[in-house]
């Protein structure tokens, strides 16, 4: 789980990749940015391979969004104990 923070340092404006959790578990990631009324915001979205668990997050940065949506798919799979 360390190894997902280098991720937040090598995005710009919008991406996608994968990222290896470790015994062949792959993470699906990406990001867009867009208008959200008056404001540019962006989504970002991970999805686990495995059990096809998907989390979102809107932030105001493309960082801020990735490592939200990270978060809030290790916690998912942490509670299902799917890590």
């Amino acid at each position: 789980m360390e190894n997902w923070m280098s991720l937040v340092n090598v995005i710009g404006t919008s991406g996608a990749g994968q990222f290896d959790c470790g015994n062949g578990e792959m993470v699906n990631w990406s990001f867009k940015g867009q208008f959200m009324g008056f404001q540019w915001k962006y989504i970002g979205i991970c999805v686990d391979q495995t059990t096809v668990e998907t989390a979102t997050a809107v932030k105001q940065s493309s960082a801020g969004s990735l490592e939200q949506s990270m978060r809030d798919l290790f916690q998912r799979l942490a509670a299902r104990n799917a890590l």
